[in-house]
């Protein structure tokens, strides 16, 4: 496996590396007769400029000329006609280029290839375009966007990673670049038409960042901000607006001016109208403003009326899409509580009314020319759907060629998607998402955590069912998020590429990303482990997020889980460290910022909960260990503060202000109130104590008489377990001796006697061979106190399970999990069928139908998986499906999933629990959305032997990651992810 993982990252880096480094002497080449054009990237290399080429054109390539000098050494000259040049780079618009005019003319370039196109470019490298000139690199755009896309896609050809001015991501160095005709190519028009994100609950971070370095948040910090949208092939965004002005704090209109020059098309958030901030009429409101001193379209509407028609003209010569419809202010109900759902829609028909006639008054006649959006987020979604007794604003004349922004249930699952009928709605559909929050259900401001199956599977279905008009995103203060963003528009830029049915091809993704960011900066062996850290980081999020991580999450003990979450984030804080003591002091922004920062300070909190978790346990049985915990848990907060610094620090305070949201022990939806973990210390008794316990279990045995609490341990009738590890633990500061006994021949243990002083490990291990048949035995441990702890084992031979057929998962203590992946065999139905997805979810797989549009709910023949199990007496199970905690892919209450036991009848369930109330503002979706995973539960009978298990394509939306049965009468002991998975025959 590890030889294979090295083949396929030198695979991909040579791939990524379009460029043909050679040395000079070698540069000309022959290929079928055919000499090669080429251009060399060194110091005979100048770029052209055109004074009738847009200002933001120019703008971008001196920031490529500065890629290529980080890259060469040499920055490139600028060209005038007549001049001898040995290389040269062309680039231009389409109807606004002298050159791209005549070497089109002359054919060497074709500009119908791309005229009229939205968004792209050619890239051609041809020889002899000019007497003077032997080779050129010539970049055509359909449009300003498309030469600025092109621009940039030299730099990435040169390894020059969309992070560079960002995270001062520098590129490796190269000698005697060159690159050749094969590099043309034509690009094709993007996925999705807008492609953005949304600075969003920007303080204290972003806010104190940009304060720090720029002022404020000015037109100098939105440079930095539209550089990287563009290298990142996006072209939309929202600016921030907690306290921000982007139309005013420019200062005036020049961050607006500033937008427009790059050809960042602007837009306002989901309750900012008509090119107004929402803070806009907080600073402009007054008893004497023109603007009235109410933010009620009802007792105002002229003084509102005015301040969007104001808004309108202001930024009228700026491209933008304007925001329609009215919230209250800070993003509150637009009428009170007591209102009803028709006085909502009735007021906000209005308002649309008044918007769209101010747009055709101060615009443009012609609607269908103006780009506008209405966001239907929270219960705006309610109005825009209406119900049985209140027709919506659905399919309202106001919004016609309106974009019916929809949006995700702000913990990265999209709620409501376009139906068949809805989807030829004119103006189309997009998707606000979220990869911050500042709301219900939790707040996640801290370390971006984007786990990329979710936004993979999410956004593709979105895609799927016509959400492809404008992808918007809520990154937060940006710093952190940059994995997730540049999935985020990588996605919505090129769906062919990284859409699809397999989420395989996220770990593709990251597998490019990291050759991109840490290619320069690290060998082979170090950016494999960075690979691995990104994942192991990214799925402890996926588990659960930073902020709502407390003691009680994971339990100490049981079914191993907190261990595992230990062991990762150790092994992630000990492998970045090895790190970064690789990593020279220059690359050091990008290797924090990028890495380090957010996969540590991540690691470290996991590990501080863990810890305190088990401090509390432990405290509670009066084991020792308790205080050393408690030190661990200290330590914690310590390295918690120091990554926060040191990330503040590097780079000359580069990232000054972006560590500071609160990120520990949220008590209610935000940080109000949030509290560190609690350390709890014991005093130990008096004379030594031993204490024995499974190192999974809670419970323990004292070993004396009177208070004893006998074990049986039946693990080992499991045929793919031969071993049991215990502890034997003090109960004071006293070390004690121990001695292990048993006469049984089969069992034996790491160490059968020594010393205790805090705790002792010990591993009981079976010998399967020597049984004939299912066998109990017992062994004791005796202290020096006389203490005498005895367990019983029962065992049985590998072959006990022999007569099952292969695929079979066998019930060991009264239930069965299986992973949802693990079916014995599977049905499609008229092309639908289910599709494995590893890697998924919080363990690891799930399983879904595709095509996505897929429903089978009133189907008479539905796709299947089919898992089969042996119980070992017949009874009444609990059945548990555990499933994504996706929403209902419509506004109806309902998503439905399907099973049958044993060819029984079809059992259908609704996963809505509480259909009565909307589904985003329900306790269902918080708890689901905290613990991310949706539990459907029902109760069956299960016969001796081998039962059959049929799970039915029904609803669309419906993820399946596991399966659990537990018998009646059996309480699994407490966790949070479940039990492992159940053994399986023939593994």
């Amino acid at each position: 496996m590890q030889k294979n993982s090295i083949f396929l990252c030198i695979y991909i880096e040579i791939l990524y590396f379009i460029v043909i480094i050679i040395e000079e002497m070698n540069i000309t080449q022959q290929s079928g007769g055919h000499k090669v054009a080429k251009v060399s990237f060194d110091n005979r290399i100048m770029f052209t400029y055109e004074a009738k080429s847009f200002p933001g054109v120019n703008k971008v390539a001196e920031l490529v000329r500065e890629d290529i000098c980080l890259v060469t050494g040499f920055r490139a000259g600028e060209y005038v006609r007549g001049t001898r040049c040995k290389n040269l780079i062309i680039f231009g618009t389409v109807d606004k280029s002298d050159y791209l005019k005549e070497l089109d003319k002359s054919g060497l370039i074709r500009l119908n290839d791309i005229r009229g196109k939205w968004e792209t470019y050619s890239f051609q490298i041809v020889d002899d375009p000019y007497p003077d000139v032997d080779h050129a690199l010539v970049i055509a755009g359909s449009d300003k966007r498309g030469t600025i896309y092109g621009l940039f896609h030299l730099s990435e050809l040169l390894g020059v990673s969309p992070f560079v001015n960002w995270n001062h991501c520098y590129p490796r160095r190269r000698k005697n670049v060159v690159l050749t005709d094969e590099c043309n190519m034509v690009s094709k028009e993007p996925s999705v038409r807008y492609r953005g994100f949304f600075i969003n609950d920007e303080w204290p971070a972003f806010g104190n960042w940009a304060t720090e370095h720029f002022g404020g948040i000015n037109a100098r910090c939105y440079e930095k901000i539209f550089e990287l949208l563009l290298r990142l092939k996006g072209n939309y965004l929202w600016p921030a607006m907690w306290k921000s002005n982007f139309s005013m704090d420019g200062p005036g209109l020049e961050s607006a001016r500033l937008a427009d020059e790059y050809g960042v098309v602007m837009s306002t958030s989901h309750h900012e109208p008509c090119m107004r901030s929402g803070e806009e009429y907080g600073i402009l409101r007054g008893k004497d403003s023109i603007y009235g001193d109410a933010w009620d379209f009802i007792s105002n509407k002229e003084g509102i009326t005015r301040f969007w028609r104001d808004g309108l003209v202001r930024n009228k010569p700026f491209e933008n899409v304007i925001t329609l419809g009215m919230r209250g202010e800070r993003d509150s109900r637009i009428l009170d509580e007591d209102s009803g759902l028709k006085e909502n829609i009735d007021l906000l028909r209005d308002v649309l009314r008044t918007q769209n006639s101010l747009i055709k008054e101060i615009v443009d006649k012609d609607l269908d020319k103006v780009p506008r959006q209405m966001v239907l987020f929270t219960e705006v979604e309610e109005f825009f759907y209406g119900d049985g007794n209140t027709k919506g604003l659905m399919g309202d004349p106001e919004l016609e060629g309106v974009t019916l922004m929809l949006s995700d249930n702000n913990c990265g699952y999209t709620r409501t998607l376009p139906d068949e009928s809805m989807r030829d709605h004119k103006g189309g559909y997009g998707m606000y998402y979220h990869l911050d929050m500042h709301g219900g259900p939790y707040s996640y401001q801290w370390i971006g955590g984007a786990y990329l199956p979710r936004i993979w599977e999410q956004m593709t279905q979105a895609y799927e069912y016509g959400v492809r008009q404008i992808w918007v995103v809520n990154v937060g203060d940006v710093g952190t998020q940059e994995l997730g963003l540049s999935f985020f528009l990588d996605l919505a830029y090129d769906i062919d590429r990284w859409g699809g049915s397999d989420s395989q091809v996220t770990r593709d993704y990251i597998d490019i990303w990291t050759e991109k960011q840490f290619g320069a900066m690290m060998p082979l062996s170090g950016r494999n482990k960075a690979r691995k850290i990104i994942w192991d980081y990214t799925q402890l999020l996926e588990k659960r997020r930073h902020e709502i991580m407390n003691a009680h999450v994971y339990h100490p003990l049981h079914f191993g889980e907190a261990q595992e979450v230990l062991d990762v984030s150790d092994e992630i804080l000990k492998e970045a460290a090895a790190l970064r003591k690789r990593i020279e002091d220059k690359d050091l922004s990008a290797f924090i910022s990028l890495l380090y920062y957010p996969a540590c300070g991540t690691a470290n909190l996991m590990k501080m909960w863990i810890l305190a978790g088990r401090n509390e346990l432990f405290a509670s049985q009066n084991r020792i260990e308790a205080n050393e915990l408690a030190k661990e848990v200290e330590e914690c907060f310590r390295e918690d503060e120091r990554l926060i610094d040191e990330y503040e620090s590097v780079d000359d305070g580069y990232y000054k202000g972006f560590g500071r949201s609160e990120h520990i022990g949220f008590v209610n939806w935000n940080d109000e109130d949030n509290k560190y973990p609690v350390r709890f210390l014991v005093h130990g008794a008096n004379s030594p104590r031993m204490l024995l316990s499974r190192k999974d279990d809670e419970h323990y045995m004292t070993g004396l008489f009177w208070c004893d609490r006998p074990q049986t341990w039946k693990d080992l009738l499991r045929p793919d377990v031969n071993s049991i590890e215990f502890d034997l633990i003090n109960g004071s500061e006293i070390p004690y001796r121990f001695m292990i006994r048993t006469d049984c021949k089969w069992m034996s243990f790491s160490k059968t006697e020594g010393e205790v002083k805090v705790r002792e490990r010990i591993t009981l291990t079976v010998d399967k061979a020597l049984l004939t048949d299912e066998t109990t035995g017992e062994f004791t441990v005796e202290a020096e106190d006389y203490s005498k702890a005895r367990v019983t084992v029962m065992a049985a031979p590998y072959g006990k399970y022999g007569n099952c057929k292969k695929g079979v998962f066998v019930e060991c203590d009264g239930y069965i999990c299986m992973e949802a992946e693990h079916f014995a065999d599977s049905f499609e139905v008229d092309g639908a069928r289910f599709k494995v997805l590893k890697p998924y979810g919080r363990s690891g797989s799930a399983i879904k139908v595709y095509p996505v549009t897929s429903d089978f709910a009133n189907a008479k023949k539905r796709p299947y998986t089919e898992y089969h199990f042996m119980i070992q007496e017949e009874g009444e199970y609990y059945i548990c499906f555990m499933l994504a905690p996706t929403t209902p892919v419509t506004f109806k209450p309902e998503q439905y999933l399907g099973y049958s036991l044993n060819d029984g009848e079809i059992c259908i369930l609704n996963t809505v629990a509480d259909p009565g109330r909307p589904f985003f503002l329900s306790p269902q979706w918080e708890k689901e959305a905290i613990e991310n995973v949706k539990k459907v539960e029902d109760k069956v009978f299960c016969r001796k032997g081998v039962n059959i298990l049929k799970f039915y394509g029904m609803s669309p939306g419906i993820v399946l990651e596991r399966v659990v049965l537990v018998k009646r009468g059996v309480r699994l002991p407490e966790s949070y992810l479940g039990p492992k998975e159940s053994y399986m025959q023939g593994e």
